[in-house]
């Protein structure tokens, strides 16, 4: 079975002493057409149960981790969730989504990550958690053209607050898609404006490689705009050695360049609903 026709999974992963609440929100969850998994179902509790724990992780789409006072008292805590923990879940392009079901102090590891808070307006949190969980499948890009899929671009980068987004600048024959300011704030609310040049590539059956990073950064080093920031959107899937020559390139050449691949994608167009019934829910 392929990984495309294969069921797709939700990991639950939570402290027994939130038992109750997992199996509740398990419940819930059936509805999505999801196959459910939790780590304590099904595994042996010897000497290879965080092993057992890694296998689910990693053979599943979705990880839910319900995030309580327990979880991270539990001396299980720290052997589960390590660095590699959330390398793996990185590199295999698994879905990370933090729940907070009891008010507590949140570990900073967790809070790159969209966490669902389910202590205020329960039912209401929990719909938008599970609308999140079902709508992500529903995003694909295999009918888009190249032009079709820039479109969506520009009007994502407009619904991130992205200003005064100029497409296909060109400087003798070499262009780039876009050009766009992006107001941020530092931690004491003052505003700092920034510019942004952001390429994207669309691929119907290759695969975003070594070489395309190459020659965006030939074309911006060429373009040579002072101070601007690198922005790359694919619809492809970065795997780990693409990954780890963006990281040199940022350490070697102190390039800001930020690169958003079809996963990281899919969830940004999910959390924006006029986007989704614009392109994707017809």
């Amino acid at each position: 079975m392929t990984s495309e026709n294969r069921s797709k999974k939700i990991f639950l992963s939570y402290s027994l002493v939130d038992k109750n609440k997992a199996l509740e929100i398990a419940e819930r969850l059936e509805g999505t057409g999801f196959d459910i998994v939790t780590d304590y179902k099904n595994i042996s509790y010897g000497d290879n149960i965080f092993d057992d724990v890694k296998y689910l992780f990693q053979s599943s789409d979705f990880v839910l981790i319900l995030l309580s006072k327990s979880l991270f008292e539990s001396s299980n805590f720290k052997f589960e969730y390590t660095k590699e923990f959330f390398q793996q879940t990185r590199q295999r392009k698994i879905s990370v989504i933090p729940v907070l079901i009891e008010k507590c102090n949140i570990p900073s590891d967790f809070l790159e990550y969209e966490i669902f808070n389910l202590t205020i307006d329960y039912e209401r949190n929990l719909e938008k958690l599970l609308q999140r969980i079902k709508t992500i499948p529903e995003i694909s890009f295999d009918s888009l053209s190249p032009r079709g899929f820039e479109e969506i671009i520009y009007d994502l980068l407009k619904a991130y607050n992205f200003k005064n987004i100029k497409r296909e600048i060109r400087l003798n024959d070499k262009g780039v898609d876009f050009i766009a300011e992006f107001f941020s704030s530092n931690p004491f609310g003052q505003k700092k404006k920034e510019i942004w040049m952001i390429e994207t590539k669309f691929y119907s059956e290759s695969r975003f490689d070594i070489k395309t990073v190459k020659q965006v950064v030939d074309l911006y080093k060429y373009i040579n705009k002072e101070d601007a920031k690198l922005l790359l959107i694919t619809n492809s899937q970065l795997n780990s050695v693409v990954e780890d020559y963006l990281e040199d390139i940022r350490k070697q050449s102190y390039l800001d360049i930020v690169v958003v691949d079809g996963l990281l994608l899919k969830k940004l167009i999910a959390k924006k609903k006029t986007i989704l019934n614009k392109y994707f829910l017809k």
